[in-house]
């Protein structure tokens, strides 16, 4: 809990969601626990039993139950099904293909000399490291599913643009605000703005069905590492990826199944989470007319 949580001291009789725990995070205490131990902890435990001490009872009863179904590369089926999260995605992009509301930008000023060949060779190396970011979401008889694009095929072009300061803020609203047909473009596009040879603004947006707000840390880091090897004369070295998205889809549609089944832990999931929601009070949700942000961040 003090880990996943930022915080220094946890009782054995403090509740997780009182301490500010809400439900993404518990999602990794569940799955940090089911590591450690073996097993495979469900999230709805976490919420049956949300103290330290009624948690460790919890999950000392499942200990030794076996992990399931290990997370790991697959063989591919020639089309891949969208995970659950794209699936909702995918529907309101094809509402709205010209949407911004699910971008996710990052946006970094760059003071000093700046080697834009380097730049763009690095943006090239994480769009090949990162299937997701070179995966589109084409249809068959309405249903959505992803075509991951060889590295070659998926050409991100960091495009740069001369601009005076002023008019910086317009741009980049702009720019991230613009939506994205994920059936036929890749999830992300790069803008470098000039304003001066030694001052540039780059603007980074991914579409939320191929990432998400956690993920900007580590595609940033990756775009600084590549560069740095690019700006040296050398390439990036880093491991292989185990896994990809594309495997992670399958493995969730292996673990969860067909919601249609009754037994399936999906069926029994969303039954969980229909009673949970029917017992909140009225005054907790969310009005369904409550104004958007234009940018997910």
């Amino acid at each position: 809990f003090a880990d996943v949580l930022s915080l220094e001291r946890v009782g054995l009789d403090d509740n997780f969601f009182e301490l500010g725990g809400n439900s993404l995070i518990a999602t990794q205490v569940v799955a940090r626990l089911g590591a450690a131990l073996g097993t495979r902890v469900p999230v709805r435990v976490l919420f049956e039993a949300s103290t330290v001490g009624e948690l460790a009872v919890r999950v000392e009863q499942l200990s030794g139950g076996g992990a399931g179904v290990p997370l790991v590369a697959r063989v591919r089926p020639s089309e891949i099904p969208l995970s659950l999260a794209q699936q909702r995605m995918w529907f309101l992009n094809r509402l709205d293909p010209v949407s911004g509301a699910n971008n996710i930008p990052a946006v970094i000023r760059l003071s000093g000399s700046l080697d834009v060949d380097a730049l763009q060779a690095a943006v090239s190396d994480v769009v090949a490291r990162h299937e997701s970011l070179r995966t589109v979401y084409p249809e068959i008889d309405g249903v959505g599913f992803q075509k991951v694009l060889g590295a070659d095929d998926a050409v991100v072009e960091v495009r740069v643009e001369d601009i005076v300061a002023d008019e910086v803020p317009a741009r980049v609203t702009e720019i991230v605000t613009t939506g994205f047909d994920v059936t036929q473009q890749v999830p992300i596009r790069v803008r470098l703005l000039q304003i001066t040879p030694e001052e540039h603004i780059l603007v980074v947006v991914v579409h939320h069905i191929s990432s998400d707000g956690f993920s900007m840390g580590p595609l940033t880091r990756d775009v600084v590492t590549a560069y740095a090897a690019r700006a040296a004369g050398a390439v990036p070295e880093w491991s292989a990826l185990e896994v990809q998205y594309a495997d992670y889809t399958l493995w969730q549609r292996e673990v969860l199944g067909d919601e249609s089944d009754p037994e399936s832990l999906l069926a029994r999931q969303s039954e969980f989470w229909r009673t949970t929601l029917a017992d909140l009070p009225e005054e907790s949700t969310v009005p369904s007319d409550r104004p958007r942000p234009a940018v997910s961040s």
